[in-house]
């Protein structure tokens, strides 16, 4: 939580941050920075305002932690503090962290306090040395990855996710292409790769160290492949591909977040070992539109 609570009552990140989105009438740094929010009880939250896609009509609320537990019941009292403390910005949702994301989806379901409840994004995750024993999946041996250069590997990311939106409009709402700063951190870790099947050309995979969500280890940055060969069972091979090229020590997880409608996705991780260990939930407390 390190750089989040350094975000804290920053005027420097709530200007950078407030000259990003735009097109919003708030004008104070410290607004948009994060705020540390006593609750009733002793108990206490980091949160900050956010925009879905930096879209600036799509404001939400970002528990960043919290002292209460994740909790439909503590999360509604929660709501009923924090949301007139954003009320300038008008926000529409709230969106936590939970251990247990369809469980507390059901729960603030069925409470009269919240309109609606979804979650936004599983977080799916292997311990590395347990992936590293699975056995090879079909198309392995086809499938190979070489370090890439960034520009060409950005370069070819832009191009095969806008082969993929033509397919699954949808995709938009779920991933976006990795900024060339994101694959230039993968490279210095040596973790940018274009992948390979048959010898050709196919995509590109990227993971970089993310020491997140209670885990150290690795985050899938990218992974995209061409028209050619998506559909054919071939992002697993990948993924393993992926997983034996990880600088990784005891106890080193591979995690990523993945919708919960991208089902090839969550089809993918599982069959190489990896598991829901969390996600992100939308909460919308009576009141708020949602998103």
């Amino acid at each position: 939580m390190q750089g989040q609570a350094g975000w804290v009552a920053d005027g420097a990140f709530g200007l950078t941050f407030r000259d990003n989105v735009g097109s919003v009438p708030v004008t104070d740094p410290l607004a948009w920075a994060n705020r540390r929010i006593d609750l009733p009880d002793g108990h206490w939250c980091v949160s900050g305002i956010r925009f879905r896609g930096l879209d600036p009509t799509k404001p939400f609320i970002d528990v960043v932690v919290t002292s209460l537990p994740p909790q439909a019941d503590a999360l509604a009292r929660l709501s009923a503090v924090i949301v007139p403390q954003y009320s300038e910005f008008a926000p529409r949702a709230l969106r936590v962290d939970a251990p247990a994301p369809d469980e507390l989806v059901a729960a603030a379901v069925a409470d009269p306090r919240f309109a609606h409840a979804a979650v936004d994004q599983y977080v799916v995750a292997g311990l590395v040395a347990d992936l590293r024993t699975r056995p090879h999946v079909a198309g392995y041996e086809r499938v190979h990855v070489h370090a890439a250069p960034v520009d060409a590997a950005r370069q070819a990311t832009v191009r095969l996710y806008a082969q993929a939106e033509t397919e699954r409009p949808a995709l938009a709402q779920w991933a976006t292409p990795s900024t060339a700063d994101d694959l230039r951190q993968c490279a210095d870790e040596s973790l940018l790769f274009e992948v390979t099947v048959d010898g050709r050309p196919a995509g590109v995979v990227a993971a970089r160290r993310d020491d997140d969500h209670g885990m150290s280890g690795f985050v899938v940055q990218e992974i995209v492949l061409d028209d050619a060969h998506r559909g054919h069972r071939l992002a697993p091979a990948v993924l393993q591909r992926l997983v034996a090229e990880l600088p990784a020590g005891p106890g080193d997880t591979l995690w990523g977040t993945i919708h919960p409608d991208n089902h090839p996705s969550l089809r993918n991780a599982r069959s190489i070992g990896r598991e829901i260990v969390g996600g992100y939930v939308w909460l919308t407390p009576q009141g708020l539109t949602g998103l």
